[in-house]
């Protein structure tokens, strides 16, 4: 049975806006009355089931009184607008900005001029951040200050609309090109054609004056082209620098958002075969480690930890991995520490080439996750091939094959590369020391590429026919 909206949004309460509540339950100027407090401490007390909710909650909060529906949606209605009014206010908290246009709305219809024109001073001020809320926050109050001084003017003179119509542009040109830049990478990890509409006419509007000038809109402008052209190396070089430069015009989620557009791009590269791009996507890992409010925005990703270990020990820094493991593991949340730890070791003692103890440390990973699961069997698959263990390796085939084929979590690009992986890594296998079959293999390989570590096969098939 499906919650109702009461129990979602209580479950969702932290313990310390629960108290926080409670203190606005009992706040004079709110108004509450004791029993729809009463319902809020019934409800936070344990859990209740399901199939008997209501009836549960209200035998809780009224004790011995008979059932009474219609007097139960009204204090289960009446709770519920207090917790939105709760929330809105958290909010506004939150958002300074969000609170100085509601504030400076009711300047406006109260015409208390001088406290308008002073907060109006401050909105427009700040140049700090350059994302597009904070554009948008812009244009907000320069509409409202065009409407209050049309009234005030009352047809005496022409307003000025230059500041309401530029903030307008810059709001829309920088959320369409930010908006174009998520469904451009959605659609290059799907694998799917999504239609952009004026996708020419806004990265050639992006370039000229005034926007030209605007850091956010040439960092999404440049990511936009080297998303929807993997070749326009120059366009990801300039993202990457714009980002280092003007980073601290953004705040935290939106430079990790920036930064993984970035990313991405070097794992397409990488995944095409090319190694330089190893190299890239390691220093943006260093540059974004280095970023001290970055690092403090929330946890680090179990994910991200993951992939700095794999391309810090592929570039064979070892010695800058172990002091990056022993650093950034606390980083993690506490109940993925253990996990990720063992997942790590073991893909560096692969790499070690101590195929047998990262086969028993893998033993030690919880593969509750999709995503650990097929990297752990990937090494596992790998580590057999090395050990030549043939009867091991080929279970290991069937039941990675077997994975892929029942995952519906994988997407369908990962299937591929990781059929395609095991179906060469089995070839060769097979092909023992048949140098044509290896040859063969070679050439298949090559003009496939949608292979999962296409360079290490290419290694080891290299390796296979003495190359």
């Amino acid at each position: 049975m499906a919650k109702s909206k009461l129990e979602e949004i209580v479950e969702k309460l932290s313990e310390k806006e629960r108290q926080r509540f409670e203190l606005y339950l009992d706040s004079p100027f709110f108004k509450v009355d004791g029993l729809t407090k009463s319902m809020f401490k019934a409800l936070t007390t344990s859990p209740i089931k399901q199939n008997n909710f209501k009836e549960e909650l209200f035998s809780r909060a009224f004790k011995e009184r008979a059932y009474d529906d219609k007097q139960m949606r009204y204090y289960i209605s009446n709770l519920n607008k207090h917790l939105e009014t709760f929330l809105s206010i958290q909010q506004l908290e939150k958002d300074p900005t969000l609170s100085d246009h509601l504030v400076a709305t009711v300047y406006a219809e109260r015409d208390c001029e001088k406290s308008f024109l002073m907060l109006g001073h401050e909105i427009s001020g700040q140049t700090e951040l350059a994302d597009a809320t904070t554009t948008l926050d812009k244009y907000r109050y320069a509409e409202l200050f065009l409407n209050y001084t049309g009234k005030k003017l009352s047809g005496k003179s022409t307003p000025d609309y230059t500041d309401t119509l530029f903030y307008l542009d810059s709001f829309y040109l920088l959320k369409k090109l930010q908006l174009s830049c998520e469904l451009t990478n959605l659609a290059n990890i799907l694998q799917k054609q999504y239609k952009i509409q004026l996708s020419d006419e806004l990265k050639s509007l992006a370039q000229t004056e005034p926007f030209q000038k605007n850091p956010a809109i040439q960092i999404y402008s440049h990511i936009l082209n080297f998303l929807m052209n993997a070749a326009d190396e120059e366009s990801f070089l300039k993202s990457i620098g714009l980002v280092k430069e003007h980073a601290h015009l953004f705040k935290p989620g939106e430079v990790a958002e920036l930064y993984q557009y970035i990313k991405n791009y070097c794992v397409r590269k990488i995944n095409q075969g090319n190694r330089d791009y190893l190299r890239s996507l390691f220093d943006i890992f260093k540059t974004m480690l280095s970023n001290k409010p970055l690092m403090r925005h929330d946890y680090l990703s179990q994910w991200e930890f993951k992939n700095i270990v794999s391309i810090s020990l592929r570039l064979n820094e070892k010695k800058w991995c172990e002091e990056f493991i022993a650093k950034y593991i606390h980083y993690l949340k506490p109940e993925e520490q253990s996990n990720a730890l063992a997942y790590n070791l073991a893909y560096s003692y692969f790499i070690d080439d101590d195929y047998k103890k990262s086969i028993r440390k893998l033993q030690e990973v919880e593969l509750k996750d999709v995503f650990y699961q097929l990297d752990a069997r990937v090494i596992l698959l790998k580590c057999y091939f090395e050990l030549d263990d043939y009867d091991s390796f080929f279970y290991q085939v069937s039941s990675f094959r077997l994975f892929l084929l029942r995952n519906k979590s994988v997407s369908e690009y990962q299937k591929n590369i990781n059929r395609n992986l095991i179906s060469f890594l089995a070839a060769i296998m097979r092909a023992g020391s048949s140098k044509a079959k290896l040859r063969k293999i070679k050439t298949e390989i090559e003009a496939e590429k949608n292979v999962a570590d296409l360079n290490w096969l290419m290694n080891k098939v290299s390796i296979a026919l003495g190359e």
